[in-house]
């Protein structure tokens, strides 16, 4: 790999997390109830207000969106007033877009991995109050990662005087191009170690979680243009801009001491927050931080 990261196929060595991981859809699923203090930190959600300029003239009857932004669960609260609950959004606000008086439209917050900017946050104060290390990385071996993700389907114009079968074409016209450009973003070292197994289940082995790992330097994920060279599906800085992003770490952790690391920082596939996890004062910087919006937890906290 030309980047920052370095496939490691040994996965034993991060046995150790799957014999520690809980079952129950709380922080302990996702980081071993080990360490001294936990944050919780919330992907945001997203609101639109309805597009300046109308519906799109080629479907009148359906509503356009303008620029997407970030909206933190608090301020969604006060908007939709609600009080936002311990557990996941849906559990204060349902799995559905919702529509705001004003015609906005706030949609749910992405699940699965961390985005780039928040991870970047995350990242900053954990170099800066634990140091540089070596560390491991566990991306999840699906979707940014995997080809057969992808599909392409879209209407234009003309298409009510083509043939189902003319429009078919297209879309699978589209959909190979798509994947093969995906795969062309993915390091082959990454595909080889997903091709052939050698991959760490989390929690579990056979659950369909298979992540890659990974051994970088703290410091160099840091900064974030890391993921333009990681292998990770991301486009190249000069290349073609292909719909979708790649993927950011699941998991990390620096790697010494073995089976007892000082931090973790983690997400579960199916859960809309980060787990931090570390010593006090390292949870205490990153509940303060004015880019998070982060909430105290403990191993028994319901994050799914």
């Amino acid at each position: 790999m030309s980047g920052p990261l370095r496939v490691e196929r040994d996965v034993e060595v991060g046995r150790w997390i799957q014999d520690a991981l809980a079952e129950d859809g709380t922080v302990a699923a996702v980081v071993p109830d080990a360490f001294e203090a936990y944050a919780r930190v919330l992907h945001p959600a997203s609101i639109a207000a309805p597009h300046p300029e109308g519906p799109d003239p080629r479907w009148p009857d359906e509503p356009r969106w303008g620029e997407w932004h970030p909206l933190r669960w608090a301020r969604s609260g006060e908007l939709l007033e609600r009080e936002p609950r311990e557990g996941p959004w849906a559990d204060t606000f349902g799995d559905e877009q919702l529509r705001l008086d004003d015609g906005s439209l706030v949609s749910p917050p992405e699940s699965g991995e961390p985005p780039l900017d928040l991870l970047t946050a995350i990242l900053e104060t954990v170099l800066d109050e634990q140091g540089d290390a070596e560390v491991l990385a566990g991306v999840w071996e699906g979707r940014g990662l995997d080809p057969r993700s992808v599909a392409h389907f879209s209407w234009e114009e003309g298409d009510e005087h083509r043939s189902r079968a003319e429009i078919a074409a297209r879309a699978e016209a589209l959909t190979q191009r798509m994947r093969l450009a995906m795969a062309e973003r993915i390091d082959p070292e990454v595909r080889a170690a997903m091709r052939d197994g050698a991959v760490l289940g989390l929690p579990r082995e056979g659950w369909g979680r298979g992540h890659v790992l990974l051994r970088a330097r703290l410091r160099a994920l840091v900064d974030p243009a890391w993921v333009e060279l990681a292998g990770l599906g991301w486009p190249a800085p000069q290349g073609e801009q292909m719909p979708g992003d790649g993927r950011t770490p699941n998991i990390l952790w620096p790697t010494e001491p073995q089976g007892a690391p000082a931090w973790m920082v983690a997400t579960d596939l199916d859960v809309d927050s980060t787990i931090v996890a570390g010593s006090a004062r390292l949870v205490g910087r990153i509940l303060a931080d004015d880019r998070l919006e982060a909430v105290r937890a403990t191993p028994a906290t319901r994050i799914a």
